[in-house]
This record gives structure tokens, sequence and C-alpha cells, in this order.
């Protein structure tokens, strides 16, 4: 069990994966394990930054340091610069953040130091308007520093050896730890929620960005000094990793295969700016096989500006980017709700399927990361000699008809679709892309089985501006089966909330009344709006990540979900109730049951009389002054 301090604790949805030959044990301490806490050996620090999915659309606060707090009381700090880390651009990936030294010997907590002073937090409401956010406490107090501590119990404690590895992992749920209090005035109210685990994350794609080392062409590797984030500098250590025949080569805006590509790399100068994604494997756990490596001027570093969204708009050579982020030469970064992209001929266009791309595959809904200088003094961005690299798309909606394949589109790229301006898209006015009936090109995919008004995912990219009625190119399609399919609840109960949840054989009965609840299925957006219900939510056979604070004292966090119910069951009993939870796991819409591997629950007292009125007068204040 881990517990954690809530006082230490304030908000965001942050996941660190510490790993490589730091041992985390659950084994008694032996007397060479208590002789290394006080060796002058050092072991290595692998540390890796992710975020699960959220409704923001950015989420940008600085990280200032990283403690590991020793049991003889001595502190080591494991951040090398204070990095300012934007948590949604790492809602599909995880980000290899440093390898580090750190000195042999046994660990009881962790602290993250982060500073809201200078935060950017962007909301978005159901129509896809965006609003900067404010960041406040539960007493309603500006954030600026806050310590955020987890505290390891005496059976897990860290032991780093020369000689061993293991994994934790750090979750602050986003979802459990921020609440959208308004949108005018926007404000976000940050409470915490912590959990940890001793594995990397599976299923995600990992980056690893840094400056090119060596090259070898015999063992199939590449090294590099690690500058994670957007950072130009500073001493992150040293990471190889490897690449094979199916690995995806651009450099400098030259695409390229396996071999041919890896040749060019060894020919590349020390210190060319390097990117390199990659998947986990679960058998090997080998995360840094990379399936996809950017090279020289195809890495945006320092000589470019750089935006980041998906065209909604196009008129002739100008792209209309909306809820775009631009990151400037200077490492700055902004959330801008509409930047206009000036592009020509001698624009670079990289990323398409087949390859040959040029600025006629920019069309609306693509999803780009442009390359180029932004314009100060007119808000515009200059990509007329730069570069854009297109990237894969997610398109959802209800199947309106089913040959040709046709969609009544919901969202492109988690955007509503509302956002998006389709003229000019068709080889005529008449032809122009039609959201309610979004013609897809499924060419060898099999879709015998797809009925009309089921809900379906698509991935690929619009097809070339100018050219439709064909409107996207598909790659891969996903029908939701509402029976059973990946799932995130949220939900929270205000101040009526008796019998919020209560615990019966084994599960845990929820109940909607006075709830607010939400539950998404994962990767299709907007599939909240279905208002499907969760009655009651089950364990799973495998262990799982079963967190449950009770106001007023630490986290408990919990692999086994029977465990889980005693504590839960035991609040009850003392007469706590459920105030906010979130679950992922398998939905299943005919049993309106979750069977989830991850929960986060908060019990407090029941409010009193006095704090119902004094919270209700408040409540009046804020109307009033809002008014």
């Amino acid at each position: 069990m881990i517990s954690i301090n809530p006082d230490h604790l304030k908000s965001l949805g942050l996941i660190l994966g510490l790993s490589s030959t730091l041992f985390l044990s659950g084994c008694s301490s032996s007397s060479s394990d208590e002789a290394s806490a006080t060796s002058s050996e050092n072991g290595s620090l692998e540390l890796a930054i992710t975020d699960a999915e959220e409704d923001f659309l950015t989420y940008q606060i600085e990280l200032d340091a990283i403690t590991l707090n020793r049991i003889d009381g001595s502190e080591v700090s494991i951040l090398p610069l204070s990095s300012e880390i934007d948590f949604v651009q790492y809602q599909e990936l995880s980000e290899l953040f440093a390898v580090l030294s750190v000195p042999v010997g046994i660990y009881s907590s962790i602290t993250l130091t982060l500073d809201y002073s200078d935060a950017d937090i962007v909301i978005q409401d159901e129509e896809g308007l965006s609003y900067q956010a404010a960041a406040i406490n539960s007493l309603g107090e500006a954030l600026a520093e806050i310590d955020v501590e987890l505290t390891l119990n005496d059976n897990e404690l860290i032991r780093i050896t020369p000689q061993k590895t293991s994994q934790l992992t750090l979750d602050l749920d986003l979802a459990a730890s921020n609440t959208i209090q308004s949108f005018d005035p926007a404000i976000v109210s940050v409470e915490p929620f912590m959990l940890g685990t001793t594995e990397l994350t599976k299923g995600r794609e990992h980056r690893v960005r840094g400056l090119l080392q060596s090259t070898s062409t015999e063992d199939q590797n590449i090294t590099l000094n690690i500058i994670p984030m957007r950072l130009q500098q500073g001493e992150f250590g040293e990471f190889t990793f490897n690449v094979d025949n199916q690995t995806l080569y651009e450099i400098d805006g030259v695409e390229l295969t396996g071999a041919d590509g890896l040749a060019i790399m060894a020919a590349l100068t020390l210190d060319t700016p390097v990117i390199a994604f990659g998947e986990s494997n679960d058998e090997t756990n080998n995360i840094y096989l990379a399936s996809q490596v950017l090279a020289g001027n195809s890495v945006p570093w320092g000589n470019s500006d750089v935006i980041k969204g998906t065209i909604t708009q196009r008129s002739e050579n100008i792209l209309t980017i909306d809820g775009a982020v631009l990151e400037s030469k200077n490492r700055e970064s902004r959330f801008r709700q509409t930047v206009q992209v000036n592009i020509s001929e001698n624009s670079s266009v990289t990323g398409y399927k087949l390859g040959d791309a040029d600025i006629s595959n920019l069309s609306i809904g693509q999803r780009v990361i442009v390359l180029g200088e932004y314009i100060e003094d007119t808000g515009d961005f200059d990509a007329t000699e730069g570069s854009v690299r297109m990237q894969l798309n997610k398109i959802v909606g209800e199947i309106a008809q089913t040959n040709p394949l046709q969609l009544d589109l919901s969202h492109i790229n988690k955007r509503p679709v509302d956002v998006f301006d389709f003229s000019g898209t068709g080889i005529s006015t008449e032809n122009n892309a039609d959201p309610s009936s979004y013609e897809i090109e499924t060419s060898s995919l099999n879709i015998s089985l797809l009925e009309v008004d089921e809900w379906l995912q698509v991935t690929g990219y619009p097809t070339a501006y100018g050219s439709t009625p064909v409107d996207f190119d598909a790659l891969s399609i996903v029908n939701p089966n509402f029976s059973s399919h990946p799932a995130k609840l949220h939900s929270r109960w205000g101040s009526d909330r008796t019998d919020a949840v209560s615990t019966e054989n084994s599960v845990l009965n929820l109940s909607n009344t006075n709830a607010q609840s939400k539950l998404h299925l994962i990767g299709v957006p907007g599939s909240s709006q279905l208002e499907l219900v969760v009655n009651q939510i089950t364990g799973t056979d495998e262990p799982g990540l079963y967190g449950v604070l009770v106001k007023g004292n630490s986290i408990q966090m919990h692999a086994d979900f029977s465990d889980f119910l005693a504590v839960v069951t035991t609040a009850l009993d003392e007469g706590m109730e459920a105030t906010h939870l979130t679950a992922s796991g398998t939905y299943s819409d005919t049993e309106h049951s979750l069977a989830a591997g991850y929960i986060t629950l908060i019990l407090d007292a029941p409010e009193t009389e006095t704090e119902t009125e004094t919270e209700t007068e408040t409540e009046t204040e804020t109307e009033t002054e809002t008014d």
C-alpha cells in the first residue's frame, strides 16, 4: 500500500515512469540493502513523463524540481533543469525525460515541485469554444508553487543499486484532480489525487528527443544526448534506442525506410537534432524500438517556430489552425485560438501515408505540425519556405450509409465538427464535404458488418483539398461495442449525496441521483454525450490500481479490488460519503456496469447544515458577482 499526504498534493494529470537500475523491492530490507543506503556508488534512473486523455486544450505548468528523499533524511535532487510542460501534448505518448545517475540508497518518498504562477490552462465547452482558465484550490485561492509528495510504506521502499532494474509510475489523475467550475469566468478548481504503480505504461507511444552522438548500422541502434520537451540544453543523460528494417525516417525533409534511412543517419554530424517514436512491447518491454525517427531540419529546434493543431478552414494558400499551440524559437509555448498559416508551392509536405505529398494534401480536418516563422505584429504564421508534417487523424460519427460508407460526423481530432468550414474541399461547390454525409474511402477494409446508426471511429487522412466527393481515406476503423468497450467514468456528488456509493457482494454500487456523471468511451471523442449509465463497478482478475482518499487521512492504494472494497466499506460504515469518483475499465451497456482496473474515490464526512448554508451563500455571492 502506498500512502500520500493530501496536504502536499495539488492537481494535474502527471505520470512519471522511473525505471532502469532503480530497484523497487517488496521484501524486507537485508543487511546488504541497509549498507547500500550509505554507499558512494550510483545507479541509473530513467525518467518518463506522460498524461491521461482529458478535456483540456492546454494544461501547461512549470516543473521546478523532482527530489528523492532517502531514509537517512538526505535529499537527492534529480531534475537537471526547470522545465515547462504542456501535459495535453503528452496525452497520446510518454516522453523519456532523463537518464540520470542517482546515489545508491533506500528512498522512502518522492517530491515534485510544481509552479502554477504562469500556468496556461485552456478548456473547451461542448460547442468547441475555448476559454483561458484560472486555477484555484479548494479555498478559492490562486495556485502558485506547490509540493506534491508521495510517501512509500515500509514494504515498498525504493532501493537503488548498481545491479537491479525496476519501474515506478506516479499518476496524478487529471480527471480526479480538476473540476471545471465555470466557463465565464473560466475557473478550474484543483484538488489532489495521485496513484502509483511499478510498471511503465503499456499500449502508449513513447518519444525520446535529443542530440545525435552515434549511429551503428551493424547493431542497428542510435545514441542520443537527451534534451527533452522543448529544451535546448541541459544534462539529461545519454540513451540508446534500437531500429529495424521497418523503421521510418524523415531526415532534412526526405522520407526513407529501414537500412536506407539508417545509412543517412550514420552520415549526420555530431549533435544533429533527433526525435524518435516507438511503442512498448508487452513481451520484452523494449519500449525504444523506434517506429519513426526524425532528424536534422525535420526536428523543431532552435531555428524555427512551430504551430501544432488541426486545419479548420482553407482559402487558397491560407490555412486556419483553430485551437493551436504555438512554440516559438525561444522555447515559449502558448495556446492560440486561431492562427492563419501562409503556405506556398515551396512549402515541403511530409508524413502522408504514400509519401510524395504537397500542399494540395492539406485539407480540412488534417492535423499538422508546421515549421516556419511566427509574425508577432500580425499574429500570422509564415510557412511559405517552411515545412508541414501531416499526422494521422481520427474522425468519429454515426453511420449514415454503409455502401459507400458515410458518417454523420461528431468530432474530428477531438474537436466538435461545428468548428470546421468545409468550403473548397470539393471539385465543385456542390461536392464540398458534407459533415452529415461524410464519405469514407475504405479500400480493402472489411465493412460488411457495419450497420446504419452505429458509431464508428476512423483513422486516416482527409482527401486532397478540392478533390471530393470522397472525403476521407481510411487506414483503420473501430466499431465501438457498447456491450464491451474500454471506458472512463467521472462522477461527482454535491451536498445532497446520501448513499452515493455502497458496497455489496464484491460490487461497488453507484447512485446517479444528484450526480454529475460522464462516461467516455476511450478513443471515441464526444461519446460522453451519449448519456450512457453506470450503476455498478466490479474489479478485474488482474491486479489493478484502486485508490481511496478519506478526507483528513492519506490516500490508500491497493492492487486488489477486494482490499479496496474493504476500506470503502469501513469508511461508509463510519458515516463517510462519496464526493468524487473516477474509474477506467470495460463498459457494458447491457449490465450498465464497468469492470474497472483503475479507480480513484474520495470520501468525506457529511456536510452539516451550517456548512451547506455557507456553501449556498458563497454560490449566491459568486452568481451575483458574475451577473
